[in-house]
């Protein structure tokens, strides 16, 4: 059978008019079979390329040439930039971020939401919606801390915290704060006003849910610390499989799905600035009339806009290193080393298509100073596939170092020094994520702008640690969390000192504490009072002579433990007025 290229039209209606075939509405098509053949061919467009600007011309440094890059002075200092009391608590840390404008927020914008839904919305007459009460600034730092002590204390359910079964009761939550004004707190918490967005609008702020808060935060972690010299820029991503219009799949990251976070901080994973993908970044991202950067140079520019000209170390992954945003910092004052994809422009083209061995490493310097490195480790991926870096640096020289792993036959294992700074220094946002795992505060049923806001406040109080390393502090983060929690308890209106088994809580409250002398037992000459153990001496190492511990007959009857201390050395005092009673 022979097959026509074309299909004949149906004989009634070859007849219709005088008009040729082929401008008649229901012209001859082609055939599926020979549609490929049969199409004209159409030349399509050159893809319009962006302007390179400078010409680059690289050189490669074999083993007997040595590069030195040129020196730049770190002119800026590790320190906090806040005055803090005499004895800071780790509650006064916290308080660097989350200041009073924070809560603020948080109350004025909640009463807010309430009193909209319950004036819109018809409430069931036995719905705890009815018992609202509009909350305040005690109250809210309540809610915030049962909320980071539920992350310390999982339970799958919000309910069994105020449980009374004996397998899940955890009585200082019901002692702080009822369940269902919990729940009423959780459900109406909100950073922004509805009325003031057009849903309909379709270049409105995606972010505007939680815009304040986020501006509030970013401020603050600019104004509380001056970071050192080395700072990493990396992308985050906080869990969400609800519908939102960024949200984002990353194979990499443990979450996969969920919102986007570009995030500079320092190694050791102190928040610097953040930005929040949502779609629609160009313009908030910094642009530059001189150069035509792209999307991915513009993010760490946008986030190092506060840190230019200091002499800081920039860390980037492959994702927004270019040799041509090295070189825009370094004429800024700041530094870059990060890795580095072959195929970006300006990268040389002789230096990424190179050979290379195990635990070979080649260099190839630019005409502007800017170093690029190929490095391919001594064992192979698991796919036996090589296991190949390209660097671009704007501060190391072309040397190799040993590092601190050997090979199989007990030799050093060498690495340029680029790398092994790299390795060092990159990573403070993972370190971040990896702490942060751990408390489950973020449960499944939030809001997406929920669940960012308890990053946030997580994010902060790690930085609030760190800081609180930063001033000689010893805890660790379990035990600062601890303490963090303990603080902001004591605000709870309805906490009952008597009835809560946390002591630590129980004597900040000042409410009724006096020294009492413990009563006396037996008879005649035998008839004395039982001493206690002082605390505070014994939390101070404060021993008696003989090496033993610091007795009283003082107590005080109104904390729960019924604690000694010691009247006439000022124990009782400081017991009760300072957190940390051990200095």
């Amino acid at each position: 059978m022979r097959l026509s290229l074309y299909h004949k039209r149906p004989p009634d209606r070859q007849a219709k008019d005088d008009r040729p075939i082929v401008n008649h509405t229901h012209a001859a098509t082609p055939c599926r079979l020979y549609a490929c053949f049969a199409q004209p061919s159409v030349k399509r467009a050159r893809r319009t390329t962006r302007p390179t600007g400078r010409c680059w011309s690289w050189t490669n440094l074999d083993q007997t040439t040595s590069y030195v890059p040129p020196d730049l002075l770190f002119r800026g200092e590790e320190k906090l930039l806040e005055d803090m009391p005499a004895n800071p608590t780790p509650l006064d840390y916290f308080k660097l971020y989350f200041t009073d404008d924070v809560l603020d927020l948080l109350v004025v914008e909640t009463n807010r939401y309430a009193e909209q839904y319950i004036q819109r919305n018809v409430v069931p007459p036995h719905s705890p919606v009815q018992n609202w009460t509009p909350t305040e600034k005690n109250e809210m730092l309540a809610f915030l801390g049962l909320t980071v002590s539920m992350g310390i204390v999982y339970k799958p359910r919000l309910a069994m915290y105020w449980s009374t079964d004996l397998v899940y009761k955890t009585t200082i939550f019901g002692d702080t704060m009822a369940r269902d004004r919990f729940l009423l707190l959780l459900r109406f918490l909100h950073f922004a006003d509805n009325d003031c967005l057009d849903a309909t609008d379709p270049n409105r702020d995606r972010l505007h849910k939680i815009r304040t808060f986020v501006n509030l935060i970013r401020a603050r972690c600019a104004e509380v610390y001056s970071p050192s010299k080395d700072v990493c820029v990396d992308e985050s991503l906080v869990l969400f499989k609800g519908r939102v219009a960024f949200k984002q799949f990353i194979r990499s990251k443990r979450a996969r799905f969920g919102i986007k976070l570009f995030e500079l901080c320092t190694s050791n994973g102190i928040l610097l600035d953040f930005l929040i993908y949502h779609g629609k970044m160009s313009e908030e991202l910094m642009s530059d009339p001189t150069h035509d950067f792209q999307i991915s140079e513009r993010i760490p520019l946008t986030l190092m806009n506060k840190y230019l000209n200091k002499g800081h170390r920039l860390f980037l992954d492959n994702y927004y290193t270019t040799p041509t945003l090295a070189l825009h910092l370094m004429e800024n004052g700041t530094k870059l080393v990060g890795t580095v994809r072959p195929n970006r422009r300006q990268f040389p083209r002789d230096l990424a298509n190179a050979d290379i061995s195990r635990g070979e490493s080649k260099f190839a310097l630019s005409d502007t100073g800017v170093l690029a490195i190929k490095y391919r480790a001594l064992q192979d991926k698991s796919n036996n596939k090589p296991k190949v870096v390209c660097l671009v640096s704007t501060d190391h020289a072309n040397t190799v170092a040993a590092s601190a792993k050997k090979d199989k036959d007990g030799n050093d294992i060498v690495k340029p020094t680029c790398v092994l700074d790299y390795n060092r220094s990159m990573g403070g946002v993972d370190l971040m994520d990896r702490q942060l795992e751990s408390l489950l505060v973020i449960r499944k049923a939030y809001k997406w702008y929920k669940k960012l806001f308890f990053r946030f406040m997580l994010q902060c109080l790690l930085s609030a640690h760190r800081l609180y390393k930063l001033g000689g502090g010893r805890e660790d983060f379990l035990k600062f969390l601890h303490d963090v929690v303990t603080q902001l308890l004591t605000f709870a209106p309805r906490l009952n000192p008597t009835a809560t088994t946390l002591d630590s809580i129980a004597r900040l409250i000042g409410r009724n504490h006096f020294p009492s002398k413990r009563p006396y037992e037996g008879r005649g000459g035998h008839r004395a009072s039982r001493k206690k153990i002082c605390r505070v001496c014994y939390a101070r190492g404060i021993r008696t002579a003989t090496g033993g511990p610091v007795e009283t007959t003082w107590v005080c009857e109104t904390c729960p433990t019924v604690p000694g201390l010691c009247v006439e050395k000022g124990c009782f005092k400081d017991y009760h007025l300072k957190f940390d009673y051990s200095v």
